[in-house]
């Protein structure tokens, strides 16, 4: 399974990357860049879980 941000949907609130250091980290261009491709623990399934949550825009998802 692996983490996506539509960059399209994302509004660069930083709550993936303030919340989700682990996963996720702010780009350049103040958009969020993805540091674990693949979600091979619990551990960074459940902190992507959260991070869709806590997504204002809804633009994290998990795709297989």
């Amino acid at each position: 399974m692996k983490v996506l941000v539509d960059l399209s949907k994302c509004y660069k609130s930083g709550e993936c990357c303030y919340n989700h250091p682990d996963l996720f980290k702010v780009g350049e261009d103040g958009f969020p860049r993805i540091l674990v491709t693949e979600l091979s623990t619990d551990a960074h399934r459940l902190e992507a879980d959260q991070a869709i949550e806590v997504c204002p825009a809804q633009a994290i998802s998990i795709v297989d």
